[in-house]
């Protein structure tokens, strides 16, 4: 054959780089027939912007986002002739997406799974390629070397734990890996009050764990690492991907140890040294609208991006909100079982053991599945359950998919550290955001856009009250919050008799005319809360604090202090327990740096205002003078005019309350051991239920904002048991007592018992929280060294002497309350 007659297909038109243009030219073959304006907008607003080398396109749930993702990537891939990925969570999004962009009249690559499809285009250039967050975050990427020109994160705003995956070494308890790193770190919490919580971890409690605080981390992160090392982390198939981003950076880890087990994580993922974000690498976020976006910018933290953000009314969906009745969560359970039996439903749960209390009727979804699995229960005109546990993004059912959504319990975060923060450091505010946009992204799952409807079930006492308190609301969406009250004014006509849930699940799926009247005749006339949010000052703090991070990653020990220190100064103005994270990571920073006793004075710090972070050992008081005090305050005078007429009982008194506080019946020795505590810390201190036959068992009363702390003894209950109805009960009636004698002022209620579950027959006050009988062991031991301290020093101005003292062991008050490693008692219900 003559080469002469050989005819080369070779383009010479230039590809177009407007977006609007690229979805002129596609054929369309799917349910997309058109583009939307508020698409349009979001589109033309980031082509004038393209160059920006980060741009956040926030779309409200169901506006479309992936189309506009799609068309954007697209349009990079021309105008950089380079390579350009599309990034899913998940392989059934990848699956979902792929889909979506060949019926759009795209021909994009695949990899995912070990699969590969239409890569070839990728690599020349002519395609985008839809990829899943693990393949571009692991330590081994494929991607690292391919000179990315652009990357297109889809769902960017809930990416944080599933590339946290990537940069943490995660070891279960049936790892030998497990028993041998619990040893390394066993002889610094065997001296410490968490000595009982350890025993708790390498016994397999239920809901056991421990935060490793970082100056022990720091000291034994080279035994760590040759542990690791010995077990061949770098060929493990679970462990190398994530170690060859932490191997060389162990000594600034968390390693948080559980139960179930241990996790080893950066405090912040590292981003910014990957490839994928220098140079000139440009990436795009997609984004749902939120009602805080503390999420995406703790995981990208991207500073001074271009926003994008389109009106529309997508995702105004008209939904029923049904509190489901009954006294307890199983009832509960069995009501919206019944409630639901003839319609096809979906549950989101915040653990797989708690999905399977659903089944049966529910399947509970494997993502081993994939996209198949999500289509065939879709496309099923049968009336299926379909469990999610913990899926409160990534899955789409809208329209004649599911109307019918039951959520079972309050949202919570999947990873160790995640937790940590959420029940440990315990930041009120970021809790309560963090629970909104959970909540908000699991009612997207299947009310996407205007013309859906249907019905959200509410189950789960925790989730019930969390909704119905208006302060919590506040954190929500407008509409939504309108829609919460109507659910709320209709449950009270169900308990009237004027309607039946059957009969409203009826209209609002059928589509009935009286529905649709009564819907749009009052739903604009409930109150809408004025929004809540952090964002205004935290999302500031967080920039400062991955400022530092990044420093600290990069080995830069002493610019890093310096910026903890500001985010540090910050905090202090917003949140006590925020600045105290940022406290202790400056002491990591000292201690990188070789400053021991800057070091030392940052981690006493940040262990005074939260014990969970640990303190530095009193055999290292030596080393300090004590911090320098302004005015005296109501503790040192009392305990300075104790110690003037009554030292040698005040010293027999702190040896034999120590004695007394012990596990184990009778209780009542207990209780005046904690009430004698009391007293010696400076505070008055009674037995209300001794003395008054009502109330809490032992009650401190302070000065300021804070002024009592109540305290419900149940030290008789055994390892195993679990704090049942009566127990509940009696605390919400002390809760009352507390109401009617301090009014509106702020109270500390706790149990003080082991950590145990809480049964799921009974509704726990909001901000009940259980203290192990440890911390108040470890609050003597610190007590007992003010004293001893004291009486080494001048005595001259001993009011001054017992402040300075007071300030240096965290036991002023309420911080000396305030501090203590706690539970909430909604969390050891929610955790079942």
């Amino acid at each position: 054959m003559s080469l002469k007659k050989l005819k080369l297909n070779v383009n010479k038109t230039p590809r177009p780089v407007d977006p609007l243009e690229i979805f002129e030219g596609l054929t369309l073959r799917g349910t997309i027939e058109n583009i939307w304006e508020p698409q349009a907008e979001a589109l033309r607003v980031w082509h004038k912007n393209r160059g920006s080398a980060d741009s956040v396109v926030q779309m409200n749930t169901g506006g479309g986002k992936t189309l506009v993702g799609l068309l954007i990537a697209q349009s990079l891939v021309n105008e950089t002739q380079g390579r350009v990925l599309y990034v899913c969570p998940t392989n059934q999004l990848v699956e979902q997406t792929a889909r979506q962009a060949r019926a759009s009249g795209f021909t994009p690559a695949l990899y995912y799974a070990g699969k590969r499809d239409n890569y070839e285009s990728y690599e020349s250039a002519d395609t985008f390629c839809i990829t899943n967050y693990a393949a571009v975050f692991n330590g081994r990427s494929v991607f690292t070397e391919h000179g990315l020109q652009a990357l297109v994160f889809d769902d960017a705003h809930v990416a944080e734990g599933t590339i946290r995956n990537q940069f943490t070494i995660s070891i279960p308890n049936d790892n030998e890996l497990f028993g041998k790193i619990l040893t390394l770190f066993r002889p610094h919490f065997v001296n410490t009050c968490f000595a009982a919580r350890l025993q708790d971890v390498t016994d397999g409690r239920w809901g056991a764990m421990l935060y490793t605080p970082m100056f022990v981390t720091w000291k034994h992160a080279d035994e760590l690492r040759q542990l690791l090392l010995e077990h061949k982390v770098d060929n493990d198939p679970q462990l190398k991907f994530a170690w060859s981003h932490l191997g060389e950076h162990l000594n600034r880890c968390c390693v948080l140890l559980a139960s179930s087990r241990i996790e080893i994580t950066p405090p912040l993922l590292p981003l910014r040294a990957l490839p994928h974000f220098e140079g000139p690498v440009r990436r795009v976020y997609l984004t749902a609208t939120l009602p805080s976006q503390v999420g995406f910018i703790r995981t990208f933290g991207v500073v001074q991006p271009t926003i994008v953000s389109p009106k529309g009314k997508s995702g105004d969906a008209q939904r029923l909100f049904v509190y489901t009745p009954g006294k307890n969560d199983d009832t509960q359970r069995d009501q919206a079982k019944e409630m639901v039996e003839a319609a096809k439903s979906c549950v989101i749960t915040p653990s797989r053991k708690r999905a399977e209390k659903w089944v049966p009727p529910a399947q509970i979804y494997d993502g081993d599945e994939g996209d198949a699995g999500i289509r065939a229960f879709a496309q099923s005109n049968e009336p299926l359950m379909l469990a999610l546990p913990a899926r409160y993004d990534g899955i789409d059912l809208p329209g004649d998919a599911c109307r019918i959504l039951i959520l079972d319990g309050l949202p919570t975060g999947e990873g160790l550290l995640d937790r940590f923060m959420d029940e440990g450091v315990r930041v009120e505010t970021i809790r309560q955001a963090n629970t909104a946009t959970r909540i908000v992204q699991a009612i997207g799952r299947i009310f996407r856009s205007n013309t859906d409807h249907g019905a959200v079930l509410i189950c789960g006492g925790d989730l019930q009250a969390w909704l119905r308190s208006p302060r919590n609301r506040s954190f929500l969406p407008p509409l939504l919050q309108q829609q919460l009250g109507l659910g709320m004014e209709l449950a009270n006509k169900v308990v009237a008799n004027e309607t039946s849930y059957p009969e409203l699940l009826r209209a609002i799926l059928e589509g009935h005319a009286d529905w649709d009247q009564l819907y749009r005749e009052y739903i604009d006339q409930f109150k809408v809360q004025a929004g809540q949010t952090s964002a205004s000052w935290h999302t500031e703090l967080l920039l400062k604090e991955r400022a530092a991070f990044e420093q600290l990653w990069s080995g830069q020990f002493g610019k890093a202090a310096s910026l903890y220190a500001e985010a540090e100064q910050e905090a202090e103005r917003q949140d006590p327990r925020i600045a105290a994270w940022y406290s202790h990571w400056r002491g990591l920073c000292e201690l990188c740096a070789g400053n021991q006793e800057n070091a030392l004075n940052a981690f006493l710090i940040a262990g005074n205002v939260r014990v969970e972070l640990g303190r530095p050992s009193i055999q290292r008081d030596k080393m300090f003078t004590g911090p320098e005090v302004g005015a005296t305050g109501f503790q040192a005078a009392k305990m300075a005019k104790s110690y003037r007429t009554k030292r040698p009982l005040l010293l027999s008194s702190l040896a034999k309350l120590k004695g007394s506080l012990v596990y184990g019946e009778p209780t009542k020795p207990v209780e005046e051991a904690v009430r004698m505590l009391g007293e010696l810390m400076g505070l008055d201190a009674s037995r209300p239920e001794k003395k008054e036959g009502t109330g809490p068992d032992v009650l401190w009363q302070g000065e300021g904002m804070i002024v009592a702390a109540a305290f419900d003894l149940k030290t008789g209950k055994k390892q195993g048991g679990e704090y049942d109805k009566d127990e509940i009960g009696q605390s919400l009636n002390h809760a009352e007592w507390l109401r009617g004698k301090f009014e509106k002022k702020h109270v500390l209620h706790a149990i003080v018992g082991r950590l145990l579950k809480v049964s799921s027959l009974c509704n726990p006050p909001p901000d009940l929280r259980v203290i192990e009988l440890d911390q108040f062991i470890d609050l003597a031991s610190r007590v007992e060294a003010v004293y001893q301290a004291v009486d080494a020093d001048d005595k001259s101005n001993i009011e001054h002497s017992f402040q300075r003292w007071l300030q240096h062991h965290g036991l002023v008050w309420p911080i000396c309350v305030e501090s203590l490693a706690s539970r909430l008692a909604i969390d050891l219900k929610k955790e079942q």
